[in-house]
């Protein structure tokens, strides 16, 4: 019994940590070193925020899908199924889905821009110029590609992560040994915890925007729809368990990655424009050749396990808020059975087609085509491809993917939030105050960091100072959840909740 109880902790462990391994991906490597490259360890503070919120945040959607027994889209698709529609979705399920869609879309495009530079980061492919280096990645992107698309129209994926998983793990090993042979100034460690904004230098990107894709490569937005569709049938003790675990060991990651990505930081002097070329140098100083080798194929791993898993992402968002609940097929013939008593009064051919509409409704619910849902991957894929292959900044990809996706998660958090705290959903077990104290915590918060963004791109040249621009975004954020409270029944379900946990 201790025995078999043991085996299915490890299965439970290891089934989610799925979410780390979406999580952990070449945008991670890339945004964490260029965080400790440019602002040394002043940054750690927002990878410990964004765990504890993607911990909150995933928790929720694994409650909510536990309790109510539909992911967070279904109840998305329920919760407003009486609004206004567009080919019988609800608008809000059209914008989940886009905003879904569009971010996994840039996410994609990131993974290729890091799974190119894991392949130039091989010792001696940085070194090839004009055709040979345009044949190389031309060629690359093409092959992944191929091998992506081959593996999600056969359903292949699942033991391909695993595989993929465990070559990652050599590359964290990589950056711990590092991290040891680096030595550690636990002094400025300490003083990364407290949350602060650091100063812009002369190369360094926008400060609120590194802040911002830390939080967007560490709880992302499309987790809440995957973690969901992961907890069903599941236990809400043992998935707690398992994703905490989860994030625990990103944010390990992350951290890791960001203290060797420090050790370019020249305090006092001119930073330089951060590479993942130059990260490959600066490990091969300490582990040789073969540990860029390393490097390099665990990075490819990371590289490729996210491409994988994002496109499916989307493509399960998109299942998920555009295929029919039980309870709307129920509704349907419901009203289809209520005109009956007016059957009598039309003529034969409309009986008939009354009685072939019910049999359809009755058949089954509509789902997503399988046409639609490889079509959305082949999109996000090719759009990837082409941006990469094209030779974008690469960089700049990565920033701007977690940047756009950071600016998403208030918008998701929020569907999470109302979906929580509705009776229709979460009857049998209504959402603790505690939890809501912590989830409401997290989207105010997350909206305040995606305003200060959007007000410092839009106003950033005449609100020069840093004050004006936080204490703006403190007002947008406190505004927006004062609004959603009053122009929705959420602000009386927590006030419900707060009660009931007094």
């Amino acid at each position: 019994m201790f025995f078999s109880n043991i085996v299915n902790e490890l299965a439970n462990i290891l089934y989610w940590m799925m979410l780390a391994a979406c999580t952990v991906g070449p945008g991670t490597v890339v945004t964490c070193a260029r965080a400790g490259a440019e602002f040394d360890l002043s940054l750690i503070w927002a990878l410990v925020f964004a765990t504890a919120m993607a911990f909150t945040l995933q928790e929720g959607t694994a409650r909510l899908t536990i309790v109510s027994g539909r992911s967070l889209g279904q109840c998305l698709r329920v919760k407003y199924r009486h609004t206004a529609k567009l080919y019988n979705t609800a608008l809000i399920c059209w914008v989940v889905a886009g905003f879904v869609m569009l971010g996994n879309t840039l996410i994609e495009a990131n993974c290729w821009a890091g799974g190119i530079d894991a392949i130039m980061a091989i010792p001696g492919a940085s070194d090839l110029v004009g055709s040979p280096a345009i044949g190389l990645r031309v060629g690359s992107c093409i092959a992944y590609a191929v091998v992506v698309m081959a593996l999600l129209y056969k359903d292949k994926v699942d033991m391909l992560g695993i595989c993929l998983g465990m070559v990652m793990t050599g590359m964290v090993i990589l950056f711990l040994i590092v991290v040891i042979y680096m030595g550690m100034d636990w002094t400025k460690f300490g003083w990364g915890l407290l949350p602060n904004i650091p100063t812009k230098t002369e190369n360094s990107a926008e400060p609120a925007d590194i802040i911002m894709s830390l939080v967007g490569t560490t709880s992302l937005g499309f987790n809440l729809f995957l973690g969901g569709a992961m907890a069903q049938g599941k236990k809400l003790s043992s998935a707690q368990r398992g994703i905490a675990l989860s994030t625990t060991s990103a944010l390990v990651v992350s951290t890791l990655i960001l203290i060797v990505g420090a050790g370019f930081h020249k305090d006092g002097g001119v930073t330089d424009s951060f590479s993942i070329s130059q990260l490959s140098v600066f490990i091969e100083q300490f582990v040789g050749q073969t540990g860029v080798v390393i490097f390099a194929i665990g990075f490819i791993a990371a590289a490729l396990s996210s491409m994988l898993t994002i496109p499916l992402g989307a493509a399960i968002t998109a299942d998920t808020v555009f295929s029919e609940d039980i309870d709307e097929v129920q509704e349907k013939i419901k009203n289809i059975k209520s005109d009956e008593s007016k059957m009598e009064k039309e003529d034969s051919t409309s009986k008939e087609s009354t009685k072939i509409e019910l049999e359809m409704v009755e058949r089954e619910p509509k789902r997503l085509s399988r046409r639609i849902y490889l079509g959305i991957i082949f999109i996000e894929v090719l759009f990837s491809t082409v941006i990469i292959a094209a030779n974008a900044d690469r960089t700049m990809v990565v920033l701007v993917a977690q940047t756009f996706n950071g600016c998403l998660l208030p918008f998701f958090s929020m569907c999470l939030l109302l979906c929580l705290n509705d009776p229709q959903f979460m009857t049998p077990s209504p959402q603790p105050g505690w939890a809501n104290v912590f989830l409401v915590s997290s989207v105010t918060i997350t909206l305040f960091l995606a305003s200060n963004v959007i007000i410092q791109k839009i106003f950033g040249t005449v609100l020069t100072a840093v004050s004006a621009r936080l204490g703006i975004a403190i007002g947008v954020s406190l505004g927006g959840m004062a609004v959603l409270c009053s122009v929705t029944t959420l602000g009386k379900e927590l006030l419900a909740s707060f009660r009931k946990s007094v």
